[in-house]
């Protein structure tokens, strides 16, 4: 078995999930079409492979396997697990491992998803760097010269106006 529990909504391939593009021309027709990912929402019943609890108070959870790996019910996916799924045997615990140095950063909060909590490590980066000055290697010695070259030139100029007689 190779099982996962999805802990926040996905985008995940899915076999059979095509979106057909249609276009007609010179009175024939002319059919796409491409494989696309499905949303599967944590928070909508219609989503949830399992479900608990009386009609009132129902709760639930979306199981995902692997193709052949799964049970009854599960939704199989194409592709290689996400930080945000919840292995729940061994087989997925160890595909899952494979991937965990490319999942090494992991959010501070249980409330943000891996994807955003990258969005937030990009963005305190961008800020560290935006924030400090660039140093160009030799970049002091050519605003020296710059300095210089300005000055002999300005010295180098007449200091009256000359007015030339023709």
């Amino acid at each position: 078995m190779a099982r996962w529990k999805l802990a926040c909504p996905h985008y995940i391939n899915t076999p059979g999930i095509e979106w057909e593009y249609n276009e007609t021309k010179n009175g024939k027709v002319n059919r796409k079409r491409f494989a696309v990912p499905r949303y599967l929402n944590t928070a909508d019943p219609g989503d949830w492979t399992n479900k608990w609890g009386s009609k009132d108070d129902e709760d639930g959870e979306i199981i995902v396997c692997l193709e052949g790996k799964g049970e009854r019910g599960d939704i199989v996916f194409i592709g290689d697990p996400t930080p945000d799924m919840i292995p729940l045997d061994d087989e997925a615990k160890t595909i899952s491992a494979k991937f965990e140095s490319r999942w090494s950063y992991r959010p501070e909060t249980a409330e943000v998803d891996f994807s955003q909590s990258l969005v937030d490590k990009f963005e305190a980066a961008m800020g560290d760097i935006t924030s400090k000055p660039v140093e160009v290697p030799g970049m002091s010695d050519l605003v020296a010269n710059l300095a210089a070259l300005t000055a002999a030139i300005a010295a180098s100029q007449p200091k009256s106006p000359v007015h030339l007689k023709g």
